[in-house]
């Protein structure tokens, strides 16, 4: 169980430009010959309130898995956040255009160890997001999945 979230204001392309920091670091580290690029749609001026520890490992949790799934295709990719403010709540969307989501992963997808798509992951990751995300009052969902490409939504309450 996770702690409640410590809320805070601050900008939400600060924590999108620390979770691409981190990333572009595991496909050098892994030396992964995949080119992977990824790209913000996120104003310098969105400003949220939030837990930022705790949604950086949701946004975090979430990249690290399209990241790897496009790479285990040995083909380019692109991941994608794009952040923006609604009359009651924020958005955060997480898109790639990777190989999409099996059906017997989509089924399970926010269970605690039955999630699990790749090889040696846990199944656990998802499902911090969702804890994470419901302890802040708002959600995470798979908004669309296929050969195209996966997107997950990300939304926060303003109250």
């Amino acid at each position: 169980e996770e702690n409640p979230p410590d809320l805070q204001q601050f900008a939400l392309i600060d924590v999108v430009d620390d979770v691409f920091a981190g990333e572009r670091l595991a496909i050098e580290d892994a030396g992964q010959n995949v080119d992977v690029v990824f790209e913000e749609e996120v104003s310098p001026d969105l400003v949220i309130t939030a837990d930022p520890d705790q949604l950086f490992r949701s946004i975090q949790n979430i990249i690290r898995n399209a990241r790897q799934a496009i790479v285990a295709t040995g083909e380019p990719g692109k991941i994608r956040v794009i952040g923006f403010d609604l009359s009651t709540e924020w958005v955060i969307e997480i898109a790639d255009n990777g190989p999409g989501l099996p059906t017997r992963a989509q089924e399970n997808l926010f269970k605690a160890f039955q999630g699990n798509v790749r090889k040696g992951g846990t199944g656990l990751g998802l499902a911090i997001v969702a804890e994470l995300m419901r302890g802040h009052g708002g959600k995470a969902e798979l908004a669309k999945t296929g050969k195209t490409g996966t997107t997950f939504r990300i939304t926060l309450p303003k109250s």
